[in-house]
């Protein structure tokens, strides 16, 4: 953790919290995911292992680029670009989104779904909290479940 700084909480749930952050020395705004070890199968940090090392490799315009990971005796620690807003946070606040601005997210969706399967990844958890808006309206994919 000597590497960032903690700005706020922007999300909880049952895989753990997650931080908006800023890489020290740095002006790098980025999100912090704490994954708590305790409570956890081998089999499930192993898993957990496993899917950091996938997407660590993965770069796409549309999917959210892991910059760093690393381990406390706790916790795993996940560390990613930062993305202003969460879809579903958007349509909860809005209703609805206009015909265009949908087409233009499902475009992105599409492009980082191929890119996905044409690495034979699967996205095992497609909802609207794990796809991210980040600066000009680029969708970024997340949490691949």
């Amino acid at each position: 953790m000597e590497s960032y700084h903690i700005l706020e909480m922007i999300g909880e749930g049952s895989f753990g919290r997650v931080y908006k952050g800023r890489r020290k020395h740095s002006a790098q705004v980025v999100a912090l995911k704490f994954i708590p070890k305790v409570g956890r199968s081998e089999k499930e940090l192993k898993n957990l292992q496993r899917e950091i090392e996938i997407v660590r490799d993965l770069h796409h315009p549309n999917i959210i680029q892991m910059l760093d990971s690393f381990e406390t005796a706790k916790e795993v620690v996940v560390v990613t670009d930062y993305a202003e807003g969460e879809l579903f946070q958007i349509l909860e606040d809005d209703g609805s989104l206009p015909e265009d601005q949908v087409q233009t997210i499902a475009a992105q969706l599409i492009s980082a779904l191929y890119y996905l399967h044409s690495h034979r990844i699967l996205h095992r958890d497609m909802k609207p909290q794990n796809i991210l808006l980040g600066k000009d309206g680029v969708v970024k994919l997340c949490d691949f479940g």
